[in-house]
């Protein structure tokens, strides 16, 4: 698919904002099969179904919570920003492709930048905000390994500096070390089939972040319905 721009007005919605960009793998290895016989790309596109279902069922959530998504994989060699910054509102689920290498490195940049760019935004509006979210989504290291030294030691430095939240989630039982490098906190390890569980858990640790005051700690939901073991 290709990008789609911000439609979000500000002048019609003046809630706080939780912000999360989800860096999704789409790379050719996420057209394997998993033990449900499905392809882990297939499960990936039925968990956003699960998302925008979940978000739906929240009217705080669906009026706080801005998504952007980045697809690091896929049709094009270099990560895509496939959805700007969207209102859970304005949310649709949309079909991933699977192909080409995971340049995790050039999606992690593009995240810091999006995330930085749109603190700007918010401020300009008025608008507060809770500290953004960095979702990380992937089978399998960067392919980009140059890049994501510097990028993602970049991510855990802003993280250190209270600038963003980042999640690295490993799918299946791979090698997922590079994803310990990107942030201060531990990767966790999905079971491949649940990526519907992952979402709902995803739109639930949305919603929760959204109801609090910027700088608040929240405890988020278990993670038991969808991680297998820690990385």
């Amino acid at each position: 698919m290709g990008k789609a721009m911000s439609s979000v007005n500000y002048a019609t919605n003046v809630s706080q904002r939780t912000p999360c960009v989800l860096v999704l793998d789409a790379s050719a290895s996420m057209n394997a099969l998993t033990k449900s016989g499905k392809r882990r790309i297939n499960l990936l596109n039925e968990g956003l179904v699960a998302f925008h279902e979940a978000l739906n069922a929240d009217s705080i959530a669906l009026s706080r919570v801005q998504i952007c998504v980045i697809n690091a994989g896929g049709p094009t060699l270099k990560p895509e920003l496939i959805m700007d910054w969207t209102d859970a509102t304005d949310f649709r689920p949309f079909k991933l492709v699977a192909n080409n290498a995971t340049p995790l490195g050039a999606a992690t940049n593009l995240a810091l930048e999006v995330i930085e760019s749109q603190k700007i935004t918010l401020r300009q509006y008025g608008i507060s905000y809770t500290r953004p979210w960095l979702f990380m989504l992937t089978d399998g290291e960067p392919t980009d390994s140059l890049i994501w030294d510097s990028a993602s030691d970049a991510a855990r430095k802003a993280e250190a500096a209270g600038k963003l939240e980042i999640f690295p989630i490993g799918i299946g039982a791979g090698t997922h070390s590079e994803l310990a490098k990107v942030s201060i906190r531990p990767p966790i390890q999905m079971d491949e089939v649940e990526f519907q569980n992952l979402f709902i858990w995803l739109s639930a640790s949305l919603s929760q972040m959204s109801r609090s005051v910027p700088g608040e700690s929240v405890e988020l939901p278990p993670t038991d319905p969808w991680a297998s073991v820690r990385l």
